[in-house]
């Protein structure tokens, strides 16, 4: 082989290596990442069609700290999530909900997290609907921030890019806080401000928001 042809396999060596570690950034880096991104908690999503009609938030009574602890990870290394036996969960999602199913099933996997919970967070995020636009920037079903998105590495105006970032950003805060409702108050308000707060802030959406991804989490069955 000539040393042209090394230089240029070297060369297509090193462009693969680039594309992995950003595909897979280390655990330290991603961490970072999320941390440096812009926490500003997403408000009432707007659909950048039918009107631009905004969704309506309800208030709910706060759960105690700790209630459901971590059942929602199921990891034992990448991808390794038990399949839920029958998918029977899917029956109880609004049809729009159905539709995305199997793609939340395939991003909740990869991310180690319960697709119920996944699910229960984009019924409330973003009603499944891709082209959700809230007033702060959040973006699509899981509703993330273009900063969180970049430290991600995903185009939040990709369906299935930001179902897979939401899915990692959600199992990140749960691992990170420990709890499923720490976990989700982080998704939402930021991790820096529940840090502050030390529990669940007194912000009045996310005091909303906690419960009610928990009260749609329960009627998918996730919750006795």
């Amino acid at each position: 082989m000539t040393v042209a042809a090394l230089q240029s396999v070297a060369s297509r060596v090193g462009e693969i290596q680039s594309r992995i570690d950003r595909i897979t950034p280390s655990a330290a880096t991603f961490a970072e990442a999320l941390e440096a991104a812009q926490e500003v908690p997403t408000d009432h999503f707007v659909v950048a069609a039918a009107g631009n009609r905004s969704s309506e938030m309800h208030a709910y009574p706060a759960l105690p700290i700790g209630m459901l602890g971590t059942p929602v990870m199921l990891r034992s290394g990448l991808g390794g999530y038990p399949q839920l036996a029958d998918g029977s969960w899917v029956a109880s999602l609004p049809a729009i909900g159905q539709a995305w199913a199997p793609e939340i099933e395939r991003a909740a996997a990869n991310a180690g997290i319960d697709p119920r919970l996944l699910a229960a967070m984009v019924w409330q995020e973003s009603g499944f609907r891709p082209d959700a636009v809230s007033r702060s920037g959040a973006v699509g079903l899981t509703q993330l921030m273009p900063a969180t998105a970049a430290g991600l590495d995903v185009d939040p105006a990709d369906p299935l890019q930001n179902l897979a970032g939401g899915a990692r950003y959600l199992a990140w805060t749960i691992e990170e806080f420990g709890s499923i409702e720490l976990g989700l108050a982080a998704y939402n308000a930021g991790p820096g401000t529940v840090r502050r707060a030390g529990g669940i802030p007194e912000i009045p959406e996310t005091q909303a928001y906690v419960p009610r991804v928990i009260e749609y989490y329960r009627q998918l069955g996730g919750v006795a």
